[in-house]
């Protein structure tokens, strides 16, 4: 039950806080402030909107924070054993994925660029 009342609390809260904040955008106040940074262009309806939207995720970011650590599962069963060799075959295996992927998307790169400046007619990269 407590639960329920804080969450309605923090959403009640959240609505409260973003209208509070879209009137004073919109207000004489708002309009000043924007002006005196520069931006009167802010205060508008749009940005009022904007502002109110990033006030409810700060609200709804400060429920988060200020409901604990979330309870987690743990399971007790006990991982089988794996020889070591396994594993690190595994670990390398990952590593020259992660290595081939990185050249791939390099070799990709150079071919794209050598054919965009053959078609623009630009000079290439080779050494000659």
């Amino acid at each position: 039950m407590k639960s329920i009342l804080r969450t309605i609390g923090f959403l009640v809260l959240s609505f409260v806080v973003g209208w509070g904040v879209k009137k004073v955008w919109l207000s004489g106040l708002g309009r000043w402030i924007m002006d005196r940074l520069g931006h009167p262009e802010l205060a508008s309806h749009e940005m009022a909107d904007e502002a109110s939207a990033r006030i409810k995720d700060v609200v709804k970011l400060v429920r988060d924070l200020t409901s604990g650590p979330p309870k987690l599962t743990v399971d007790h069963r006990e991982m089988p054993a794996v020889p070591q060799w396994v594993r690190t075959a595994r670990d390398s295996a990952e590593m020259l994925l992660a290595a081939g992927t990185l050249l791939k998307s390099l070799a990709d790169f150079v071919q794209e660029d050598e054919r965009l400046r053959r078609r623009l007619g630009l000079r290439s990269h080779r050494p000659t």
